[in-house]
């Protein structure tokens, strides 16, 4: 049984606000000094590319049941 369409699309949209937070951001800091602002924007790339691997997860015909 996979995951509910409510949940997945839930779990979409979260990707979807995390990613518009991070292009917001490197757009406001992008002008200032580079620095250390470049680390945050890699963290939190890295974080973003984990959550679609999950949502992917929850399609699975075994969800839930492991």
């Amino acid at each position: 049984m996979s995951a509910s369409k409510k949940e997945i699309l839930s779990d979409l949209k979260y990707c979807k606000e995390s990613l518009e937070r991070i292009i917001k951001y490197a757009n406001r800091e992008y002008e200032k000094r580079w620095g250390n602002h470049h680390t945050v924007i890699q963290n939190d790339i890295i974080k973003l590319r984990r959550e679609p691997n999950e949502i992917n997860h929850k399609f699975e015909w075994n969800y839930g049941r492991e």
